[in-house]
């Protein structure tokens, strides 16, 4: 008996003990526009239409579950973000669609968040020029800005612009204006499909990317596994001084459709690895290294570092208006290429 006893109060005591280990609470509701949120949030209806921004994320670790339904702006330009996380970390938003705002989700100044399920439709900012590009400050279905180690997995984005499908930012310039610049590395691009993401400038010049990681972004991002299709320029473009991404298993096909120097993969940065990818269709290029006479001052002098020291591994390409492989470095300079197929390739050393 006094055994039994025993067992008795050991079990009180730990029902006692995990009394206390409540699962976090879910606000089930129909968020408003405009509306921060600070708790576990499922919603229960659509949000929207919203003229000035839709939801504001303002507590670490919550996830908002928009339940199938859809966060929505207006038709016209200037109707900010329609998931915006400042400064937040561990936050998942997924399971629904965000449309019709300036930028889809923006992740700003955050750490380790998630972006999952999400449908990206018809965010669409404006830009006046180039340069400046004065107007909105976004023009992206998903955006990272100054932000590490996020993950954007899973996710569909389609007829965003004018700049990207998915970016990613780490300094402040005229096309994104109003943050502060900080690093952005260590972010995860993976299984996305990111299609027909072709709106243009307001002036009419058109370089809108599928997936577009913009100058001097710190290293460690992954773009993996995404299917990028119908760009207005390119497929996926790093830009100038990005270095240490690893671009691996995507398919980047048919688009330049907007404009004919569009490539599946172009590679302005250096020191990157750009590994088994297929690139067919696209107007220009399959996967192209650095710049092109009559695209942005021809190619990069002997000086400068960009475009040199990548490694191009078992990529193929077919199809491709101008080429299947390039690089405008003579001999590749110190960039890598093995195990490369194509038919039109410039220089030779792209093939091996």
């Amino acid at each position: 008996m006094r055994k039994r006893a025993g067992v008795l109060a050991i079990v009180s005591g730990l029902v006692s003990a995990t009394a206390g280990l409540v699962a976090p609470s879910v606000a089930h509701a129909n968020v408003s526009c405009g509306q921060t949120i600070t708790t576990n949030t499922v919603l229960t209806g659509d949000v929207g239409p919203c003229a000035n921004g839709g939801i504001i994320v303002g507590a670490d670790n919550i996830t908002l579950d928009l339940n199938g339904y859809r966060v929505f702006g207006t038709a016209p330009a200037a109707d900010g973000v329609g998931i915006y996380l400042e400064n937040r970390r561990g936050v998942t938003v997924k399971n629904g669609w965000v449309t019709d705002f300036d930028g889809g989700v923006v992740i700003r100044y955050g750490r380790g968040n998630t972006v999952t399920g999400i449908k990206a439709y018809d965010n669409l900012g404006s830009s006046l020029g180039h340069p400046p590009a004065t107007g909105t400050s976004f023009g992206d279905g998903i955006a990272i800005q100054a932000s590490t180690h996020n993950s954007i997995v899973g996710n569909e984005a389609v007829n965003n612009g004018p700049f990207s499908g998915i970016g990613i930012y780490q300094q402040t310039d005229s096309d994104h204006p109003g943050f502060v610049t900080g690093p952005a590395g260590y972010n995860l691009v993976d299984r996305n499909i990111v299609r027909d993401n072709n709106a243009c400038r307001a002036s009419g010049f058109c370089d809108n990317d599928g997936i577009r990681v913009e100058p001097n972004v710190a290293r460690g991002n992954v773009i993996s596994n995404n299917v990028v299709t119908g760009s207005g320029l390119d497929g996926i473009s790093l830009f100038g001084g990005v270095r240490g991404t690893l671009v691996i298993r995507n398919i980047a096909s048919d688009n330049g459709v907007t404009n004919d120097l569009g490539d599946g993969i172009r590679v302005f940065g250096p020191s990157n690895i750009i590994q088994y990818n297929q690139t067919d269709g696209n107007a220009s290029g399959g996967v192209s290294v650095a710049r092109r006479t009559g695209f942005g001052g021809g190619s990069f002098p002997p000086a400068n570092p960009n475009g040199r020291g990548n490694v191009m591994f078992g990529n193929t390409a077919s199809g491709n208006g101008i080429f299947d492989l390039w690089d405008s470095n003579p001999n590749c300079v110190t960039s890598l290429w093995r195990g490369n197929s194509g038919t039109l390739v410039s220089p030779p050393c792209t093939l091996n």
